[in-house]
């Protein structure tokens, strides 16, 4: 098989907007009663837009795992008007790191004036901002400081929920007068997905057009690192995470990371499972259903096998362990522990498909270092 490195693929690019122009042109149709046109999107289902010159409409479906039947819906104007977001927003504070990797996208970190848990920040300049006091600590998910929010009289916040308990805090500062946008990007079920949410945020910036072409760059790099890795003739087994408190929790068959793996090649052991959320299972299965594994890929924080082996001495009976093909993504972690793979990672699919690939099918990627993941010795 021929060795082709990332600056080959990257060349490559130009021939690949033939094969998708048709799906990033924007479909606009009228949105009854508004007078908006909705926009079409390529990949995302968790949001849907509307916009005409002056305002927009984005309506979050379903924000949480098994919600059923939610939405909320956000007025923007540039304009003031009562009971809309005054847009470009100038002060937000962001209650998950994530949310930083798509602000920083679009060039305005600067707007950043409050996050949660300052110390698992990885951007820089987010990290500079904080030194310099101009991005200050909100607190953390379950503590958050609300007077210091209030002192910092955001235009919004970008607020995140597990489940049903983030309707208590988007009712409370409602109350207060400060508008909670829910985020729930991380319920998409493929990298690209994940990825179209910057025309999500591009809307709150009037940056609809940076937004698009930033994505449309991501995209066709990630389908041409896909279409190569799908030229391979064999899929190596592959296994993911580590047990917690005996129940190992591995990405459902139609998670974003299992789309991951059938992207770069890999034939994931779960694949045949048709959730997208997380499938608690019992150590004792997990060991069954990998004994023909050869590759194990996200297994927690661990940075070394030793981590592996102090954290459970069974699991140095799996055949990638003794084989030395454990690879994590965990290169790009801070000295807190915050890691970078789900902050910028949201907006990069690509270079974890390329990282993904090396693990995989190292032929094909010979000459391009890890950007996320690490192999554990």
């Amino acid at each position: 098989m021929p060795h082709i490195s990332l600056n080959s693929i990257l060349r490559s690019i130009a021939l690949m907007l033939l094969f998708s122009a048709c799906k990033n042109k924007t479909d606009l149709v009228n949105n009854q009663g508004m007078g908006l046109l909705k926009d079409s999107l390529v990949y995302a289902k968790g949001f849907s837009l509307y916009h005409d010159q002056h305002s927009a409409k984005i309506v979050i479906k379903n924000p949480w795992q098994h919600a059923e039947d939610v939405q909320y819906e956000y007025l923007l104007n540039s304009k003031e008007a009562i009971g809309e977001i005054k847009i470009p927003l100038k002060k937000v504070v962001c209650l998950s790191t994530t949310h930083l990797a798509y602000i920083h996208q679009l060039g305005e970190d600067a707007s950043v004036v409050g996050v949660t848990n300052t110390n698992l920040v990885s951007d820089s300049t987010i990290n500079r901002q904080i030194f310099e006091e101009k991005t200050q600590n909100v607190g953390n998910e379950q503590a958050l400081n609300y007077e210091i929010i209030l002192n910092l009289k955001p235009d919004v916040i970008f607020a995140y929920g597990v489940g049903a308990e983030i309707q208590g805090i988007y009712q409370k500062f409602q109350e207060w007068g400060i508008p909670v946008v829910v985020v729930s990007e991380y319920l998409e079920d493929s990298p690209l997905a994940k990825a179209e949410w910057i025309k999500f945020f591009a809307q709150f910036y009037q940056k609809q057009k940076v937004a698009d072409s930033i994505f449309e760059s991501t995209e066709q790099k990630y389908l041409a690192l896909c279409r190569i890795a799908q030229s391979v003739t064999y899929r190596p087994i592959v296994m993911s995470s580590l047990p917690w408190k005996d129940v190992w929790y591995v990405p459902g068959g139609k998670s974003f990371m299992g789309k991951y793996i059938q992207d770069a090649g890999g034939n994931y052991i779960w694949a045949s499972d048709s959730s997208r959320e997380s499938l608690p299972l019992s150590v004792e299965k997990v060991f069954f259903e990998t004994q023909n594994a050869e590759i194990w890929i996200n297994a927690g924080m661990a940075i070394t096998l030793s981590d592996i082996a102090a954290f459970d001495p069974r699991m140095q009976q799996l055949k990638p362990f003794k084989m030395n093909r454990v690879y994590n993504n965990t290169l790009r972690v801070n000295q807190n522990m915050g890691n970078d793979f789900w902050e910028s990672g949201c907006v990069n699919p690509h270079l974890i498909l390329s990282d993904l690939i090396q693990i995989f099918h190292p032929t094909l990627m010979n000459d391009v270092p890890f950007y996320y993941y690490q192999q554990l010795h």
